[in-house]
């Protein structure tokens, strides 16, 4: 048997329209999109005001999936804060006994 001739690494071809030298079209960030000074904040809140029965039924259902599809990681992360937290506590209260 023969050795197989050595070949330069292969590339995975790149996703539609990734050039080497950055995104088409120039964009700088994920929201470049809109225009130089909008105002995401108060884009926001007023659609809130304009529509909250939807805003408040789409944060419900955006909630409900997070919660089913991320619960478990989000409860281990807020028990670890409180943990934390718990021995901070314990912490200071016989770092002030020693005194």
């Amino acid at each position: 048997m023969s050795a197989a001739p050595e070949r330069e690494a292969v590339r995975p071809p790149a996703p539609h329209g990734a050039l080497p030298d950055g995104p088409v079209g120039g964009a700088r960030g994920a929201f470049d999109f809109a225009r130089e000074g909008f105002d995401w904040r108060g884009a926001a809140l007023d659609a809130v005001r304009r529509y909250p029965v939807p805003c408040l039924l789409g944060a419900i259902a955006v909630g409900f999936w997070v919660g089913r599809n991320r619960g478990k990681t989000i409860l281990a992360a807020a028990a670890g804060l409180a943990t934390n937290a718990a021995l901070k506590e314990v912490q200071r209260v016989f770092a002030a006994e020693d005194c």
